[in-house]
């Protein structure tokens, strides 16, 4: 190869090299942005996944909170009911059968009655309705 053609050949050779190692640099510095890009995407999906955690242990500490005020409130109806109920026996004890306040009749005695009367839908009433159809029918 002569000297001319050997040194067009190197020069090309070399121009294509720098071209490379050029398009070789914007790609790792595209790379580098990218990289960027993605550790913030990251960062902030982390921070939300933080913030839903929290928000979760939060519900279900006010859900753990409610269901134990519930049943609180649920075991001091029955004990107000116990309690009414053994003073309501020692009442009747003490008057030995004689009371002066009337009685009513219990949910179960009324949608007897309404049963035998023929009272459409007596078993999905409450005691107040069953009493005034009782009452009205």
């Amino acid at each position: 190869m002569p000297k001319k053609a050997k040194k067009k050949s190197v020069k090309a050779a070399e121009k294509a090299l720098a071209t490379a190692r050029a398009a070789v640099s914007d790609a790792e510095q595209a790379v580098r942005k990218l990289d960027k890009k993605t550790r913030r995407k990251a960062d902030e999906l982390r921070r939300e996944l933080a913030e839903a955690e929290k928000s979760a242990r939060t519900s279900i500490k006010r859900a753990e909170q409610t269901a134990t005020q519930r049943r609180a409130a649920e075991a001091a109806r029955i004990t107000v009911r116990r309690v009414a109920g053994t003073e309501q026996g020692r009442d009747r004890a003490r008057n030995d059968g004689a009371s002066d306040t009337p009685t009513t009749p219990t949910y179960r005695q009324l949608r007897e009655q309404a049963k035998a009367r023929g009272i459409r839908g007596y078993s999905r009433m409450d005691k107040a309705s069953l009493t005034s159809a009782l009452l009205t029918g």
